[in-house]
């Protein structure tokens, strides 16, 4: 009996064994290089990641590998309908700005992964010397989608599925290039949440109207980048032919996003207090009710995709016609996010904005 017994235990060990080295010999040592152009060599696939933003989550869960995301920051865990599978105790900090790094190393992540407007720097000299690599992902990045997509597939071992992501993020902006080619550009205005702050060149607000087809009326003034405050006469002698206004679920931490939609009143409170600016009523946009808004949560969807195909509906109705936003923001959150279709997050609707 006590034969059989070291027989078993012996065939145990030696099981455990063959299943280390298998996992150990199906890895491999890749080079990538991340969004902000660092080339770092990885083992990959990684099974125990740290990640702050929720568009990088969501272009994980896209993937089909938020399963190997062990804990996150509180921006994305506030959202506990979305993010449910993340504990809002267990949050490695408030944002990718501010990180918990006793917890981090605590947890053992093999990556951590922060935008490039995260304190990354910082990260990579503190964790470095427990092996836990820095990854820069940015998922409000529209001109990098292509690299960040691909490096997300390669570190999870999601290749196929991040191609087929890709896929539905490129087609309808080919399709929204495609058939703007040659045609007169409409201006546009875009304001962040907080009134009178908007995007120059050089943003990812601004390759966002780019990718719409608008032209940014702030096209041409240069030296700044991301968002900064404009006076209203700058707009009004702009006279922009598009309004386009973000907007936060009044509950939310300022600056962020959750699925839940802002309430129709709210939308409209918030285009009549646009239209009711002073001098505002001379504003094409104005007198042609051509203002609009987007949630935090809904614009950003796949890098700001979903912002740039309803901003071209918006600004294009007439040519635009095959272009179907809500259809392209149901499958995102139905296919890519795994989440029911969710109204309001877009204001006026498609349907009844003419």
């Amino acid at each position: 009996m006590k034969n059989r017994k070291r027989l078993f235990l012996l065939v145990m060990i030696l099981n455990f064994i063959m299943g280390t080295l298998a996992v150990a010999n199906s890895r491999k040592l890749v080079t990538i290089t991340d969004n902000v152009g660092r080339q770092i060599d990885i083992s990959v696939p990684v099974e125990r990641a740290v990640v702050t933003l929720r568009y990088n989550n969501e272009l994980i869960r896209a993937c089909g590998a938020i399963d190997k995301v062990i804990a996150v920051d509180m921006n994305t865990a506030q959202d506990r309908e979305y993010w449910s599978n993340f504990n809002v105790e267990d949050v490695v900090g408030k944002n990718q700005k501010s990180l918990n790094y006793e917890k981090i190393i605590k947890l053992k992540p093999e990556v951590v992964i922060l935008p490039s407007n995260g304190v990354y720097k910082e990260a990579e000299k503190k964790l470095a010397p427990f092996g836990i690599k820095v990854i820069v992902v940015s998922g409000y990045d529209t001109n990098d989608f292509h690299n960040q997509v691909k490096n997300i597939g390669i570190i999870f071992g999601k290749e196929k599925e991040a191609e087929k992501f890709e896929r539905y993020h490129n087609e309808p902006l080919e399709y929204i290039q495609k058939k703007l080619k040659g045609v007169k550009k409409r201006t546009v205005y875009w304001e962040d949440a907080k009134d009178y702050y908007t995007s120059f060149p050089g943003s990812y607000y601004y390759n966002m109207i780019v990718a719409s087809g608008g032209e940014n009326v702030f096209e041409n003034v240069g030296g700044k980048v991301n968002v900064a405050q404009v006076d209203s006469e700058a707009v009004i002698s702009r006279n922009p032919d598009v309004i386009v206004k973000n907007i936060s679920l009044k509950s939310t931490i300022k600056g962020t996003g959750v699925y839940q939609a802002p309430s129709k009143e709210q939308m409209e409170e918030a285009v009549e207090n646009i239209k009711q600016r002073k001098a505002w009523s001379d504003i094409t946009a104005v007198k042609n009710n051509d203002v609009y808004l987007m949630s935090q949560f809904g614009h950003g969807g796949a890098s700001k995709m979903i912002g740039a195909v309803y901003m071209a509906k918006w600004i294009y109705p007439d040519i635009l016609t095959d272009l179907d936003p809500d259809e392209i923001f149901r499958v995102w959150l139905e296919e890519y996010q795994g989440f029911k279709d969710i109204k309001g997050h877009f204001y006026p609707s498609i349907v009844n904005n003419k």
